[in-house]
């Protein structure tokens, strides 16, 4: 209900109000201090700084009002407003925690501290907070898509890492929370590709295709997992459909370059192949994977140039050593040749997982 125009003042208040003057002029000069500290209320004097912009007057007021009245809402919330203003992002994130933990039934407090940890990299934290706003609202929306969006990160940064099974839980309630939130589904799909379980892995990619076809790389991975399960024809459909929507992804290229070779398309290969090497020549996999296709094609001076190359890129993997080695020892650099197979044999044995003799059980995600 709206405030109604008054055409003058009061005369009843106006009354009283000439009474207290005249009161208070006949006052002792410490009473009269004492009765304009009881006017000077702090929560009140902040609210109205903070309205009339004056911040500095008004944080100290409110903060002086919180010490005097910790149990009232107000002045976190007024506080969490004014940092905002300013863009204090720490001092936001500080006051709106200390109001979470005295009003854990305010749900403002739980996405100011929220999206705050999210911003800052905190992902754990930011799945703490969300999942207790989320079940405490649960037809909250809002609260359910930032839950899941910190689902989503926390997955993230563990498959940047290869933690594939730690990621894996992630992705799975990201996807649960957002059922058409592409980026879950596409990383879920990766995480499962990691931990070999393929036809998991395909569904999500199926999925997301359903969704939005046109989604950057999600052919590329279904493709790759298809050549992993040897759908060479799948496979080569997939990233060719990659190449048509996005040609600039290198990696495109090489994928299908190498279902090609294992096609034995070898001219179709080394064309896909070349691209990949120029589009990334320090790619040790991509030099290598070219250096065979040119064997293949008796081309074995440029091929034996090739694995030399991937040898200088990638000096611990032993398979362009012994590769290179075998190509010598046709050619009849049989000295070379040796020295190189007994130096892919070391690099061999130092990347052994377990030492010679010992039995490892353990299933293909926890590798």
């Amino acid at each position: 209900m709206g405030a109604r125009t008054q055409l003058g003042p009061n005369p009843i208040t106006w009354n009283w109000v000439t009474r207290l003057c005249r009161i208070l002029c006949l006052l002792p000069v410490p009473m009269l201090a004492f009765s304009q500290g009881l006017a000077a209320d702090p929560c009140q004097q902040g609210s109205q700084a903070l309205q009339q912009k004056n911040f500095v007057l008004a944080e100290t007021a409110l903060k002086r009002c919180l010490a005097a009245r910790p149990a009232e809402l107000r002045p976190y919330l007024e506080l969490c407003g004014l940092y905002q203003t300013q863009g204090r992002e720490g001092d936001l994130a500080g006051i709106a925690s200390e109001g979470l933990k005295r009003f854990p039934g305010e749900q403002r407090f739980y996405m100011t501290v929220g999206n705050h940890a999210g911003r800052a990299g905190q992902y754990e934290r930011a799945v703490q907070v969300f999942a207790e706003a989320h079940r405490r609202w649960p037809l909250q929306k809002g609260l359910q898509e930032s839950l899941a969006d910190a689902h989503l990160y926390l997955g993230l940064r563990f498959l940047d890492k290869a933690q594939n099974v730690e990621a894996e839980p992630h992705l799975q309630e990201a996807v649960r929370l957002a059922e058409r939130d592409i980026d879950a589904r596409l990383n879920l799909g990766r995480a499962l590709h990691n931990l070999n379980r393929s036809v998991e892995a395909i569904a999500q990619f199926d999925r997301v295709i359903a969704i939005a076809p046109k989604t950057p790389l999600v052919w590329f991975h279904r493709g790759m997992v298809r050549q992993a399960l040897g759908e060479l024809e799948g496979a080569v459909a997939d990233v060719s459909e990659e190449i048509r929507l996005n040609p600039g992804y290198p990696p495109s290229y090489l994928v299908r370059g190498r279902a090609y070779f294992t096609q034995a398309r070898f001219t179709e290969a080394l064309a896909d192949l070349d691209l990949a090497v120029k589009k990334m020549p320090e790619n040790g996999k991509a030099v290598f994977a070219r250096g065979r296709c040119l064997q293949q094609l008796q081309r074995l001076s440029e091929a034996e140039e090739d694995y030399r190359k991937a040898v200088s890129l990638e000096p611990d993997n032993p398979e362009p050593m012994n590769t290179l080695a075998r190509l010598l020892l046709l050619g009849g650099k049989r000295e070379e040749s040796e020295s190189l197979f007994q130096e892919a044999r070391r690099k061999s044995i130092e990347g052994r997982t377990v030492k010679a003799g010992e039995i490892q059980f353990a299933s293909p995600s926890q590798r």
